[in-house]
C-alpha cells in the first residue's frame, strides 16, 4: 500500500483506483483475437461489424485505449496540472504531462472532460503507451506555475509557487498483447514486438523491438527523399523516451531514394536500409539471404532498442516479425493474430479483396513455406528455427537473440 506523504493533500485520486487493472487493448480487437482459429476470428469480426463496411485504419483498431485519470479537488486547486506516471514507486523515471484545466491539446488529440475549481477533474491521456502486464505509479500536482506560465516541477525559477500534490496511486495494466504505440503524427501500425509468452513461458521483453509503418513517405520520383511523417515531439519521444538506437528500413532503393543513409529520427540513430521480401519470397534463395542479414541485426545487443518497418508496416514488416517472434517461441495463434491485426477491421477475401482484404489470410504462404521444414512431430516454432538455420543463421546466433529478448 502506498502511504500519502501529504496527509492534508487537497487533491484526491479517484481513478484508476488503487491496484485497479487497466485495459489497453481495444475491445473490438480483444473479441477477435481471443479465438484460436482464423475462421473463428473471421466469424467474430463479421458479427462485430454487423455487415457494415469500415475503412482500413478506422476507429481504434491499431491504437491503445486512452487511460482516463480522474482526481477530486477538495481545496480549490484549479491547475495548471501536472500528471506524473512512472514504473517506480518514487516516480524517479516519471513521464510528465503538463496542461491547463480548461483547455484541450488539439494537436495531440488529448482531451479533458472537466476541470477548474473544486470538484472532479478528468483527463484522457492517449500518448502514455504503457507496457502490458506492468505496475505503474501516478500522482497529480496543481498550480505548477511561475507567474502566469506552467513550468516543470524541477524548474529553478525564484517565483515558483507552492503546489498541492495528491498521494501516489498505483495500477496494473492488463497482460494482453499487443502493446500498441500511439504518436502525434500519422505514423501508424506501431507496436511493441514484445509482451507475449515465448519459450518455457518466458515473456518476450518489451521496449526492445518495435514495428511500424514508414517514418517518412516513399520517394515520388525515385530521386528525392519522401516527406517526413514525424512531428518534432514524435522524434523526441522515440529517441529519448523509447531510446531507439537503430532504424531498420525494409523498403526498396526507389522507395528510400534521397535519404543518404540518415534516419528520419536523426543522425544519432543508426540507419540500416535493406530491400526485403515478403510472403513466399522469403523462402527463395535471395529471400533467405536477406532474412539472415536482417536477423543478425537483432543478434547484437548494441543495436537495441530497434525499430523496423517498410512503408505500411504490413507485408515485409509482418514477415520479419513472424520469424522473430516465432523463433522466440510465441504460439502460432500469437503469430497469426499479430499478422492479422494489421488488417482489422478488413475481412479476408470477399468483396474487400481488391482493397487489400486478401492479405488478411495470406499466411498460407507461411503455412506452405515453414511447413516444408522438420517432421510431422516438429512444432511450428521448431520449423521456423530450422528455416533460419537454412538461411545460414547459426544456433549460437539464435541463442544470442533469445538471451537478449526473453525475460529470465
Amino acid at each position: 500500500m502506498i502511504l500519502c506523504a501529504l496527509t492534508l493533500a487537497s487533491i484526491e485520486l479517484v481513478s484508476p483506483a488503487m491496484d485497479e487493472t487497466v485495459k489497453l487493448l481495444p475491445e473490438c480487437q480483444r473479441a477477435v483475437m481471443a479465438n484460436e482459429s482464423m475462421s473463428a476470428r473471421e466469424a467474430v469480426l463479421k458479427e462485430y461489424r454487423g455487415g457494415r463496411k469500415e475503412r482500413h485504419g478506422s476507429g481504434v483498431w491499431r491504437k491503445p485505449v486512452p487511460v482516463e485519470f480522474k482526481w477530486r479537488v477538495t481545496d480549490g486547486e484549479g491547475g495548471p496540472w501536472e500528471l506524473l506516471v512512472s514504473k517506480n514507486p518514487d516516480l524517479s523515471d516519471a513521464r510528465e504531462f503538463l496542461f491547463n484545466s480548461a483547455k484541450a491539446d488539439k494537436q495531440s488529440g488529448r482531451t479533458e472532460e472537466k476541470g477548474g475549481g473544486a470538484g472532479t477533474v478528468s483527463r484522457e491521456e492517449t500518448l502514455l503507451n504503457l507496457e502490458i502486464g506492468t505496475r505503474y505509479y501516478w500522482r497529480v500536482t496543481g498550480n505548477i506555475t511561475c507567474g502566469r506560465f506552467a513550468h516543470a516541477r524541477n524548474c529553478g525559477c525564484s517565483d515558483k509557487r507552492p503546489s498541492a500534490a495528491s498521494a501516489t496511486g498505483t495500477f496494473v495494466t492488463e497482460d494482453l498483447a499487443p502493446r500498441w504505440i500511439s504518436l502525434e503524427s500519422k505514423v501508424g501500425n506501431f507496436r511493441d514486438l514484445g509482451g507475449r509468452k515465448g519459450l518455457g513461458g518466458r515473456r518476450v521483453r518489451q521496449g526492445m523491438i518495435y514495428r511500424s509503418s514508414g517514418l517518412n513517405e516513399n520517394s515520388i520520383d525515385g530521386v528525392a527523399k519522401g516527406r517526413n511523417r514525424l512531428t518534432v515531439s514524435d522524434v523526441e519521444y522515440l529517441t529519448e523516451t523509447l531510446g531507439i538506437r537503430t532504424d531498420l528500413d525494409l523498403r526498396t532503393d526507389c522507395e528510400t531514394a534521397g535519404m543518404c543513409g540518415v534516419s528520419p529520427l536523426g543522425a544519432k540513430v543508426s540507419f540500416i536500409h535493406r530491400s526485403s521480401e515478403a510472403y513466399e519470397k522469403i523462402f527463395s534463395d535471395s529471400g533467405k539471404k536477406i532474412m539472415a542479414e536482417n536477423f543478425r541485426v537483432f543478434c547484437d545487443a548494441k543495436n537495441y532498442p530497434i525499430l523496423f518497418h517498410c512503408i505500411g508496416g504490413a507485408d515485409r514488416t509482418g514477415a520479419l516479425a513472424y520469424v522473430l517472434n516465432g523463433v522466440l517461441g510465441v504460439s502460432r495463434q500469437g503469430l497469426e493474430t499479430d499478422w492479422e491485426s494489421t488488417f482489422y477491421p478488413r475481412l479476408p477475401g470477399g468483396d474487400e479483396s481488391e482493397n487489400g482484404g486478401h492479405v488478411w489470410n495470406s499466411e498460407w504462404h507461411f503455412n506452405i513455406g515453414f511447413g516444408k521444414y522438420g517432421t510431422a512431430d516438429s512444432s511450428w516454432n521448431e520449423r521456423i528455427e530450422l528455416y533460419l538455420l537454412d538461411c545460414g543463421i547459426t544456433r549460437e546466433e539464435i541463442e544470442r537473440f533469445r538471451r537478449i529478448m526473453l525475460e529470465p
